[in-house]
């Protein structure tokens, strides 16, 4: 026994008893402390982004989520390894539970499963839960169907079905990668590179076995179909959602079998349109989760077709349901080409017509031995109605009944028969706008009125005429998109315009639903737009009162109306979502806990979280070890705050004559006392106690950031800080409970030199609380020059190229904030109580301390 002790303690001493070499130690081993801090936050970021995906979008694609599991594997096995190299090896036995974990991640991203299942399935044989595999809108299709409502007959080519194509040719690790090559580039670049992409795609052979079967599944539909044709629509991974994709994927129709491979490949190709790779990076989108299914259905000529909304999308929820109809094939309706008859009905049971406005149509689209013609219509036909009342009052019983069977107002896509019967084509969520208020038309004779809000708001700048792709790739941030026809194409400069206006067109197209999407004013079918409004002219769209104005009128811009979309209800989520909680989860939440151990870590985060709490304590060790030498490196700041602050001195941090125990004074390190000051700010009283919610202190599972002492004692470990000193640096790491601030600084004469980069993580309190506070604390931030980034509790922010007296304000004013967020998630009980936070912190009441009762919400 005392040959075992002598044997540790002689491990945890300095070799000559001097404490040089502990000291040399320890700045070894702070290398690999600071190389695990740095793992640590990349992979806290990761985690992150995987909860936003699986919150915001509820889809993670199968290669977005095997490329953040390589990536987070890969430095979470570099954190083992760095604690090891920090204890001494201490912690050998956790290499067998990484293992482990990723083991069982493996078995669920290997399975063969649905992926090495069907390349296509039959439309009645879709499963709810198969989003993944044919797409939401033939998912949606699929349980019409089975529920007995009229859908075409089809089938789907699946993702498995894509996923094999792009294998068997090669191209998808090319695309992946040349995709990411797109971030960035000039319009004009994208549309070269997409062009080129979609070439390489369309010419590529599809394997053998997708090849015969599709061709045999074809050839027995056909049969099916007018004239012995198909339709083949787009059914991606996420299009149909609050995501439409509305026209920017191909939908082929009047296709005979025989061509249904090369018809298959065009609707291929459009995953890399330009205005389809714009569209996904404006929408936060990844390019690499983008997999298309392919519907494939029997062709119908229809006397009448188009886009029914079950609610006006301008009214809030709150308007008539609508009905735009055209004669024949419903194509030209929904890419602008033609103007379509609406019917406006009451939203009751049984729906009752409330008026009808014709559409002036003068031809139609019909099937034809290549595909699709434009007719003329004859006189007769012009004046009839392509609806009568009681098709349409059925039509909108039909739309009632999806808007109730989905949750929510739904854009729908419908046919008519030549016997009388309605069909389905397409049913997705609605996105609606709450309705604006009305604005005083201004004393100005307008250039051009009439046509149709797609989108309501205003918004003005210089004209552009866009009349080909090369237009669109020249269009100017900030302008006002003038077209004849309101084709989807134009989604590509959507993201830059101030304002839509076009000469044909309806509020049913496609266009007018990415307008709505993205926020931008939209007036279509306004009869002369192209030719009465001069190019580079400025002018001023008032698409809700349907008038467009020359020169820039102020009065009309501004409040725009807001989103009131209606959440579907949630999608099945496919098998490979399984892994995610084995990299996300945190089952270990209290070091003190007896089961705090590395052998109950079950994911990726909890060896994270482990990792991480063993290092400090690692750290705390070394930091012991060196302080009890006057002449090492860890020394306690003698000052009156939330935690024991340990300085270690890297070379000039401190003053010369200083102690094991600092007077404030002694921390000469230029960033370093900069924070000091703020920390120790007398306005900031920590100890003071806070108005704290019930609600708020039910829901922390242990004590918050810096969190006064019980009864003036320490806790053990988590009160505990470190602050790494240069004359020019500083790197100061905080844990407390489930938080975690770091700061890395440089402060010097060199302003190219200076930065400043803040990050905070973590809460005990439930995660709506957590997430406010840390939107608190990136506003805050932002207010101060910060560039910052949210990924739920997880904050970021980076700052550089201050001169040094700039900097070390900010500084200064980051020690007040520290302690200034303490026990937030406690108080964070809504958005009003985040409002009056940042009001007092601009106010400077850092105590909260309110004149009366009122004020605090």
């Amino acid at each position: 026994m005392v040959k075992r002790l002598s044997k540790l303690l002689g491990r945890l001493s300095p070799s000559n008893g001097t404490g040089r070499e502990s000291y040399g130690d320890l700045k070894l081993r702070f290398r690999e402390f600071k190389y695990l801090l740095r793992a640590n936050n990349e992979v806290l970021a990761i985690i992150a982004e995987l909860e936003q995906h699986l919150t915001d979008g509820g889809q993670v694609g199968l290669d977005f989520l095997r490329s953040r599991y390589i990536a987070a594997s890969a430095k979470v096995y570099k954190m083992i390894r760095h604690l090891n190299n920090l204890s001494g090896g201490r912690y050998a036995g956790l290499v067998a539970g990484f293992n482990h974990i990723r083991g069982e991640i493996d078995e669920v991203l290997q399975t063969d499963g649905e992926r090495g299942g069907a390349l296509l399935l039959p439309l009645a044989q879709v499963e709810p839960g198969q989003a993944h595999l044919a797409g939401s809108k033939a998912s949606n299709l699929a349980e019409l169907s089975r529920a007995g409502l009229p859908v075409p007959p089809g089938f789907v080519v699946t993702t498995e079905a894509f996923r094999r194509f792009m294998d068997h040719s090669g191209l998808g690790a090319q695309l992946r990668q040349a995709v990411m090559l797109l971030d960035g580039p000039e319009p004009a670049e994208i549309q070269a590179f997409s062009r080129l992409l979609q070439q390489k795609l369309q010419a590529a052979p599809l394997p053998p076995k997708l090849e015969e079967e599709l061709t045999a599944a074809c050839n027995a539909l056909a049969g099916q179909g007018a004239g012995g044709l198909l339709s083949l629509r787009s059914s991606a991974v996420g299009e149909d959602t609050q995501s439409s994709f509305a026209g920017l994927y191909r939908s082929l129709l009047g296709v005979p079998p025989q061509e249904a491979s090369l018809a298959y490949r065009a609707v291929l190709a459009a995953l890399y349109s330009p205005e389809a790779v714009i569209y996904r990076r404006q929408r936060g989108l990844l390019d690499q989760d983008a997999e298309m299914a392919v519907l494939v259905q029997a062709m119908l000529e229809p006397m009448a077709s188009g886009v029914m909304y079950t609610s006006d999308p301008l009214a809030g929820g709150k308007g008539p349901l609508l009905i735009s109809a055209v004669r024949g094939l419903g194509q030209g309706l929904v890419d602008g080409s033609l103007n379509a008859d609406l019917y406006r009905l009451e939203r009751s049971h049984p729906p009752v017509l409330l008026d009808y406005q014709p559409g002036g149509q003068s031809e139609s689209l019909g099937l034809a031995a290549g595909g699709v013609e434009r007719r003329g219509l004859a006189a007769d036909q012009r004046g009839r109605p392509p609806l009568a009342e009681d098709q349409a009052l059925e039509l909108a019983r039909l739309g009632l009944e999806l808007e109730e069977r989905f949750g929510c107002p739904q854009d729908v896509e419908w046919a008519l028969a030549a016997d009388g019967r309605l069909t389905i084509l397409q049913s997705r969520p609605l996105h609606v706008l709450a309705a604006r208020a009305a604005v005083p038309a201004p004393q100005i004779a307008p250039l051009l009125e009439g046509g149709s809000t797609a989108r309501s708001g205003a918004g003005a700048g210089a004209a552009f005429v866009v009349r080909s792709e090369q237009d669109l790739a020249r269009f100017p941030d900030g302008g006002v998109l003038v077209a004849k026809n309101s084709s989807p194409a134009l989604a590509a400069a959507l993201p830059r315009a101030a304002a839509l206006v076009t000469d044909v067109g309806g509020v049913a197209g496609h266009l007018a639903s990415l307008a709505r999407e993205m926020g931008v004013p939209a007036l279509v079918g306004a009869g002369q737009a192209t030719s009465r409004i001069a190019p580079g002219q400025v002018v001023t769209v008032d698409a809700t009162a349907r008038r467009v104005y020359p020169g820039r009128v102020d009065e009309l811009l501004g409040g725009e109306p807001s989103a009131a979309y209606c959440r579907p209800r949630p999608a099945p989520r496919p098998y490979w979502h399984q892994a995610a909680p084995l990299i996300t989860r945190l089952n270990l939440t209290d070091p003190q806990a007896a089961d705090f151990k590395a052998e109950r870590c079950a994911s990726f985060h909890d060896i994270i979280r482990f990792v991480h709490e063993m290092s400090f304590r690692e750290m705390f060790r070394l930091g012991d070890l060196v302080g009890r030498d006057p002449g090492a490196g860890a020394r306690r700041l003698e000052a009156h705050l939330p935690f024991e602050l340990w300085c270690i001195d890297l070379g000039g941090g401190l003053a010369p004559a200083a102690g094991p125990r600092l007077a404030p004074a002694q921390v000469v390190s230029a960033p370093g006392a900069a924070f000091l000051r703020g920390l120790l700010d007398p306005a900031v009283d920590w100890n003071r106690p806070r108005p704290v919610s019930l609600k708020g202190l039910a829901s922390v599972f242990s004590s918050s950031l810096l969190t006064p002492p019980n009864g003036g004692g320490l806790r053990d470990m988590g009160q505990r800080a470190y602050a790494i000193l240069s004359a020019e640096y500083l790197n100061f790491n905080c844990r407390v409970g489930y938080h975690f601030t770091a700061l890395d600084s440089f402060c010097g004469p060199e302003r190219n030199d200076n930065y400043v980069s803040f990050r905070f993580h973590g809460g005990a309190a439930s995660e709506d609380r957590r997430s406010l506070r840390a939107e608190l604390i990136a506003r805050l931030l932002g207010e101060q020059g910060f560039a910052v980034e949210r990924k739920g509790d997880l904050v970021s922010a980076f700052l550089k190229k201050y001169d040094a007296a700039a900097t070390a304000a900010v500084l200064e004013e980051l020690g007040r904030l520290v302690l200034f967020t303490r026990q937030m998630d406690m108080l964070m009980d809504g958005r009003p109580m985040l409002e009056w936070l940042a009001q007092a912190y601009a106010e400077k009441n850092y105590n909260l301390v309110h004149r009366d009762k009122g004020e605090q919400p």
